[in-house]
């Protein structure tokens, strides 16, 4: 069976390089294509949601799919590399096209992956609305320790306030109030613009 991954390695090359922050597209410019994220994560946003972070995609993924299958003229959401930098693949439109008429299982693994993005994004839009600031803070830093890895005990977190309030969808001033609240429990404290999580305290 031929991987997803391997077919857009076999047929495009060329990486494109995004900075922390840039955009790779933003939402209402026109779809030109897809990308294929090869490193990094990605921070999608939406402008009626009052850019707060709705997903994120990470290597091997690719963004811009719900854009294309709502065949819009232009894209639904923003997306802007997080955390770092991002190397992604283009992948023109009727390029796209072609690989989905191509590769049969490359479009049913397409479409089922675009069906759990659907579900990951209602949930999280749910449970934003139902939880607590302090809940959805919580949730932010769990969040982020997946993605960073690392052992057990202690994990250190290199992201801003301005990205801690995109997750939470709160005010950076509350996110401030509550990482002070967090030190004071020794929950966490920050270490060379790092926030370095005690893990053991949290259970």
């Amino acid at each position: 069976m031929v991987s997803i991954e391997k077919i857009i390695l076999n047929n495009y090359k060329t990486k494109n390089h995004f900075s922390v922050n840039e955009p790779l597209f933003k939402e209402g410019e026109m779809i030109n294509g897809v990308y294929f994220i090869k490193k990094g994560n990605v921070k999608i946003t939406r402008n009626a949601k009052n850019n707060m972070a709705m997903w994120f995609a990470n290597p091997h993924e690719f963004v811009g799919l719900s854009s294309y299958f709502s065949e819009s003229e232009n894209y639904t959401f923003s997306s802007f590399a997080f955390g770092g930098s991002v190397d992604a693949i283009f992948i023109p439109l009727n390029d796209f096209k072609k690989l989905l008429e191509d590769y049969p299982i490359f479009k049913n693994n397409i479409i089922q992956i675009l069906c759990d993005r659907i579900n990951y994004t209602i949930d999280r839009v749910n449970n934003m609305k139902s939880q607590n600031i302090k809940t959805r803070f919580l949730n932010a830093i769990l969040l982020l320790i997946d993605k960073e890895g690392g052992d057990k005990t202690k994990v250190k977190i290199n992201y801003s306030i301005n990205e801690l309030s995109e997750l939470t969808g709160t005010s950076k001033q509350y996110i401030k109030k509550l990482i002070t609240e967090f030190e004071s429990k020794n929950l966490l404290e920050i270490k060379e613009n790092r926030l370095i999580l005690n893990l053991n305290e949290f259970k």
